[in-house]
């Protein structure tokens, strides 16, 4: 048996139609960023870094389109699909109720019909996420060599109408759908290890989040919890962004800390987000099962202390009945047996404490977006640096091992202050040194395609093997500058920043 390598990549489909737009369709509308200033082609291209996007028809399923062009262009036995995830944020209908991955499934449910099916809602990282919850689940044995695991991201803010209409924070987003197929390459056996569980059955009280923080805190007691994983039935976008399982993190958190609530922790970002990676240092995030089945997220719980990278998991499967089923997982003696090659190791954190910097909240009978700028800059830069370091000194590198860097584009502005986080102290010029990694050691599209917000992980990969990048320079920074080399990097790491607040990265590792 070959363990050098658990789970890789194996292709991409794209959605490849839809309406370029340039910053001119927001001028003239009596639009204004921050303190007064206009909107307009300038301020747009200085404050984000965007000159154009992508707007997708209203009457496509641009996720559906990409897993078709996925099934037409890699050489993939559909029949061998065992899970199809849909990674998505508003998706393409922010009023269905979900998950939207059955629209993609309709096209392959015929040739896998026990295929596991869900939406997994974690923000813009739910792609990696994603990832994660496959690498697991391979390491796990509960896919086998051969297994087909296929992610859809999609998101069609144009048709979902995500913000209100003169909300800046539409100028940000384009439209965008990709598909991408992993294959198990080993056929792990599970470690001689028993999982345990421990089963509670709840009937809801009104405050759901509370109730359940406080029936996880009753039969857990001071057992550190790695994750919460919940497959939320409740289907509106209200408790999917963030998702719910950030919430009964951060009010776990309440209960379990008193004293940081009494005196204001939660309030103070850099004390908030000190205390969250000392003392929970954990991740939170939502599926939701197309079966509905309770006994879907107990696997995929399982999988993760069976994979030995991580202790105690609980799993929710939050009904529409109001009721909720708890599972507690552990396992003892199960060692993480990193692979040599393809996805040889990740991590996923979630501080449940911000969450409130993006959410969906009701308006006047509609529901809306919400995001708090500053707080999701700020996370996302001044969080990289425990993040990353922890993941690359378990795996005994350093940022300058890293041969491409595929990080989420928020907004131009976000990439070089990330950089900067990252790469402060251990160069002698640090300004030239983020410039280099921008230049030499990364590729950007959010100038022409906008923030693709879950799908930007899967697209930005794709667009570099299919030589769609091009060297271009913004705000005084030049981009895509190292094209030929990138397309042969060996080690690539993955991060991603979003609502949550969660950050999930990713290293892969190519042969030679």
């Amino acid at each position: 048996m070959n363990e050098e390598q658990v789970i890789d990549i194996v292709g991409y489909g794209a959605w490849s139609g839809g309406r370029l737009t340039d910053n001119t369709i927001y001028e003239g509308k009596g639009m204004f960023f921050k303190h007064g200033i206009p909107v307009n082609g300038r301020t747009i291209e200085e404050r984000i870094g965007v000159r154009s996007r992508m707007a997708a028809p209203g009457n496509a399923r641009i996720g559906t389109l990409a897993l078709a062009d996925l099934l037409k262009t890699v050489p993939i036995d559909p029949r061998k699909i065992k899970i199809l995830i849909g990674a998505t944020n508003v998706g393409e209908d922010k009023y269905e109720p979900g998950p939207s991955i059955q629209h993609s499934y309709d096209i392959l449910r015929h040739v896998c019909p026990d295929a596991l099916c869900f939406d997994l809602y974690a923000g813009c990282p739910g792609y990696n996420v994603a990832v994660e919850l496959l690498f697991v689940m391979s390491l796990a044995g509960q896919l086998k060599a051969g297994d087909v695991s296929v992610v859809v991201g999609a998101e069609n803010l144009h048709r979902a109408q995500a913000f209100p209409p003169m909300d800046t924070a539409n100028i940000i987003f384009g439209d965008d759908a990709m598909a991408t197929a992993f294959q198990t390459e080993s056929d792990r056996k599970p470690q001689k290890s028993v999982c345990r569980s421990e089963s509670f059955s709840i009937e809801l009280e009104r405050d759901f989040i509370g109730h359940i923080a406080r029936v996880i805190r009753l039969h857990n007691g001071n057992r550190k919890i790695d994750g919460i994983i919940v497959d939320n039935q409740l289907g509106h976008l209200t408790y999917r962004i963030p998702a719910t399982a950030a919430r009964i993190q951060q009010r776990l958190a309440e209960i379990t800390y008193p004293a940081e609530t009494e005196k204001g922790t939660w309030k103070q970002f850099k004390n908030s987000l000190s205390f969250y990676n000392q003392h929970i240092d954990s991740f939170a995030f939502d599926i939701m099962t197309l079966a509905a089945d309770t006994t879907r997220v107990e696997e995929i719980a399982a999988a993760y202390v069976l994979s030995g990278k991580y202790g105690c998991i609980v799993s929710v499967f939050l009904s529409k009945d109001n009721t909720a089923q708890l599972v507690f997982h552990s396992a003892d003696g199960v060692a993480f047996r990193r692979p040599h090659y393809g996805i040889v190791d990740t991590r996923t954190r979630t501080h449940g404490c911000f969450a409130g910097f993006i959410e969906a909240q009701p308006v006047n009978g509609d529901v809306f977006g919400t995001m708090d700028g500053k707080g999701v800059f700020l996370y996302a830069t001044r969080g990289v640096r425990e993040h990353i370091d922890a993941l690359l000194s378990a795996n005994r590198l350093t940022v300058d091992d890293i041969d491409l860097f595929v990080e989420h584009q928020a907004n131009f502005a976000m990439i070089p202050m990330t950089m900067e986080k990252l790469l402060n102290g251990r160069h002698a010029d640090l300004k030239q040194a983020v410039f280099n990694v921008v230049a030499d050691k990364m590729i950007t599209n959010v100038h022409t395609r906008g923030n693709c917000s879950v799908v930007c992980m899967q697209r930005l990969p794709y667009d570099l093997s299919r030589g769609f990048l091009k060297q271009d320079a913004i705000n005084g920074y030049v981009v895509n500058r190292n094209l030929t080399q990138l397309k042969k990097a060996n080690i690539i790491l993955s991060d991603s920043v979003g609502a949550g607040m969660t950050r999930s990265s990713f290293l892969r590792r190519k042969r030679n």
